[in-house]
């Protein structure tokens, strides 16, 4: 059986050539560009097609390889035959030469040889057409070269490519052979993993949508990945998806040691550009980057060099490969998942319309199965990914520092301006502007302004302030993507800000969003976490109610946790100044224990109002403090595992702290919990609150507030017991815990609850 070649994939895997540049990360090619290969195609005469298929089989070295793929245009011109590839760009076409991309010129030879050999031609006409995405404007290089000259050149570069397939044929068997043959790496399986893996495993099989509670201690990130992996096919990908940087900690400690054990696969680890950008700077305009000049031109040997020393490409692999040779590591990190199996990230590439990995999403080339870890945390993450906000000030700032380059520009903005003006007034009386209707007349301004931006990098060179710009160009490309996706579950929001208006179009409940990436193109997928509670308001928000749930039973002793409720505070907003000295004595009670602590806070304020008013305490204080460095949260870590004198952490709950963080044996005594986990009450989550009270009658109030409250003080208790040796307190401090709405939610594992008035009481439960 023939082996088939897509030409695109030939030409650009091996005469890729060029520079990173600005055009390149705006995407203009996805929709502009479609919209400039119709325009220049429905001017084709009669005798002329369009996006005709072409096929044929060449034996090599006694291979048979199948090319395929649609050229653009086979133009018959007065009886002449021209083949003709279209290329749309945002460059001056000025500056365009034939050898601008090679890989452009290498795609349509390999389609201009297939024609040839299948109508039985000895030379042909070619015609290598760029398109400005703006006007629309062509500039044309024709050639015309014979049969024997293009089979030269074809089969020099399938000789190259032979090489790499050959590779990934090897490690395609590999993989094949190491997940049908290794075994599960522990001795035994723990309470609940091997429920959880026969689940998981029928659920990827059948491609259904699987929602687990599984507590802590079950070994959820093995008993996801394993039985995932065994249900991998030749086209499968798989996923395993993160809310958070360090979430990917797990999944990569799972498999490197599951490499120990025999697999061999290749595993890249995508990391945000601003952790791994080589270069520390946003703005990859070559003649700024140096490892963005050349890139697509190094692009293979690097590829070539990593795929050949490595198996599991984290972030050091990669940063490694890319410094040496000179490229930007993120993107290189991108360009890797193609060839990997499974692919480690955050939750956007996968749900986020602004930045999924179109390769794997929008077409059928693969067949996507995805593990969402910490999947509470998607309900909110997916909002944002469907929401965008534009503001007053953007819109001046860009016609300051642009008008000077095209003065319509400044015309373009200042009709933009008259339509923040008009906010103003609307917002004169009140503090929050809301509307069922997106703004329709300031979409199309913001497409021009985009429109002319484009036109200004295409025309300097040199732009001063361009980082500035950059970050104004991309919140207006957001702007306008998100506005093709504002529906019912959307809101138009106006509000003013140091005299600044801002608008977004915010959206209320992304369920039929991620629900329709998972039917379009998921082939079964996994959500799961220790706090989907309730199980009903998760489902309802990621899938619309759609798919199979599994709760499992926490694996540890649930006398090990000791829940102590404090029913005799309220720690609402009007009472906080009140309870502020019942918590200080319960920190100091606490204290005489020696350990460490954390005491968990719905705010910095509320935080910063206790911490003030601690009086010659003889514990250590670690204070958060808000905008928290990588570096400074790990020194905070590393402070906790030091147990030689009782520390007090003062954290906020639903942080960087609250969850995903391990506090094994004596890293962590208890935690304190200070309220239910409220959001704010704010005129933006009521407005959630009635969009959420129409949808589910009764439920407004639960759904906007008390359940995604309440899952943060799920997970801050969850830091005290992370191993079955783990003992410690949790003591929640709010008159509401003992209310049935609240105590309904609580883990069936929270068995050992006592509920006090006083703090005489606590130091007779502690000691």
């Amino acid at each position: 059986m023939a082996k088939t070649i897509a030409v695109k994939e030939l030409a650009y895997f091996i005469c890729q050539s060029g520079n990173l540049t600005t055009e390149f990360f705006s995407n203009h090619d996805l929709e502009a560009g479609r919209k400039a290969h119709e325009y220049h195609q429905a001017r084709y005469n009669d005798s002329s097609k369009k996006e005709v298929y072409v096929k044929s089989e060449i034996t090599y070295q006694n291979e048979t390889y199948l090319l395929h793929g649609f050229i653009d245009g086979v133009l018959n011109i007065n009886g002449e035959v021209i083949i003709e590839e279209i290329k749309s760009t945002l460059l001056d076409l000025e500056e365009i030469t034939l050898d601008y991309h090679a890989e452009h010129l290498a795609q349509l030879k390999i389609y201009a040889y297939l024609y040839a050999i299948n109508n039985n031609m000895d030379e042909v006409n070619i015609r290598l057409t760029y398109l400005s995405a703006i006007d629309y404007t062509p500039k044309a290089f024709n050639l015309t070269l014979s049969v024997n000259e293009l089979e030269e050149f074809v089969m020099d570069i399938l000789e190259e490519y032979i090489t790499w397939l050959n590779l990934l044929d090897a490690a395609e068997k590999m993989k094949s052979e190491t997940i049908a043959s290794i075994k599960f790496p522990f001795k035994e399986k723990r309470d609940g993993q091997q429920k959880l893996m026969k689940a998981i495993y029928q659920a990827m099989k059948d491609k259904e949508i699987l929602f687990s509670i599984a507590p802590t201690g079950i070994g959820k990130t093995m008993a996801t990945l394993f039985p995932t992996l065994k249900t991998l096919q030749d086209k499968d990908k798989l996923f395993y998806i993160t809310a958070k940087g360090s979430g990917k900690n797990a999944p990569l400690d799972a498999v490197e040691l599951l490499s120990k054990h025999g697999l061999k696969m290749k595993v890249v680890d995508i990391t945000a550009k601003r952790k791994i950008c080589n270069c520390n700077k946003r703005n990859c305009n070559p003649d700024e980057c140096p490892f963005a000049i050349g890139y697509f031109s190094r692009l293979k040997m690097a590829t070539y060099e990593i795929f050949k020393t490595y198996d599991i490409f984290t972030k050091d692999v990669i940063l490694e490969i890319a410094n040496k040779h000179t490229i930007c590591a993120f993107e290189f990190s991108l360009y890797l998942s193609y060839f990997c199996p499974l692919v480690i990230a955050d939750y956007n590439y996968v749900f986020d319309p602004k930045a999924h990995l179109i390769r794997y999403f929008d077409d059928d080339t693969y067949k996507p199965k995805v593990l969402v870890d910490e999947a509470h945390n998607l309900v909110s993450r997916s909002k944002e990914m469907y929401s965008a906000v534009i503001c007053e000030d953007d819109i001046r700032n860009l016609r300051k520092k642009l008008s000077s380059y095209k003065p319509s520009v400044r015309n373009l903005c200042n009709k933009a301006i008259e339509i923040f003006d008009k906010y103003h007034d609307l917002l004169a009386e009140k503090a929050l502007y809301v509307s069922t209707e997106m703004d329709n007349e300031l979409n199309k301004i913001l497409r021009n302004i985009k429109d002319r931006v484009d036109e200004i990098f295409n025309e300097n060179k040199v732009i001063k302030n361009k980082d500035e710009i950059l970050e104004v160009y991309f919140k207006i490309l957001d702007f306008i993507r998100i506005s093709e996706y504002f529906c019912d579950t959307h809101r138009l929001l106006g509000k003013i800000e140091n005299d600044s208006v801002s608008l977004s179009y915010t959206c209320l409940d992304a369920s039929k969003f991620i629900l329709s990436t998972i039917n379009e193109s998921i082939h079964g997928i996994t959500f799961f976490s220790a706090t989907l509670y309730p199980i009903t308001y998760y489902m309802d928000l990621l899938t619309k109610g759609n798919g199979k749930y599994l709760q499992l039973p926490s694996p540890f002793d649930p006398n090990n946790l000791s829940i102590i409720i404090n029913k005799d505070i309220s720690t609402k907003y009007i009472d906080r100044e009140s309870s502020v000295d019942t918590i200080i004595e319960t920190i100091e009670t606490l204290a005489k224990k020696e350990g460490n602590y954390i005491i968990f806070f719905p705010s910095y304020a509320y935080l910063n109002m206790v911490y003030n008013k601690l009086e010659n305490v003889d514990f250590e204080c670690i204070v958060q403090t808000n905008n928290l460095d990588e570096e400074e949260k790990e020194r905070i870590i590393e402070k906790f595992k030091r147990t030689t004198n009782t520390k007090f952490g003062f954290f906020v709950m639903g942080g960087v702290f609250s969850e995903g963080i391990d506090f094994i044996g004596d890293a962590l005594s208890g935690v304190i919990i200070v309220g239910v986990g409220l959001p704010l009450v704010c005129d933006e989550n009521n407005i959630l609150k009635e969009y959420f009270e129409e949808k589910y009658p009764g439920h407004g109030f639960d759904y906007a507030y008390v359940y995604p409250g309440f899952t943060k003080v799920i997970q801050a208790v969850g830091r005290v017991i992370r191993d079955e040796n783990d003992k410690g307190v949790a003591v929640l401090m709010d008159n509401r815990f003992v209310h049935q709405r609240y105590s309904n939610l609580m883990p069936p594992h929270w068995k050992n609850i006592n509920v006090i008035t006083n703090n005489f009481q606590l130091k007779k439960i502690i000691k």
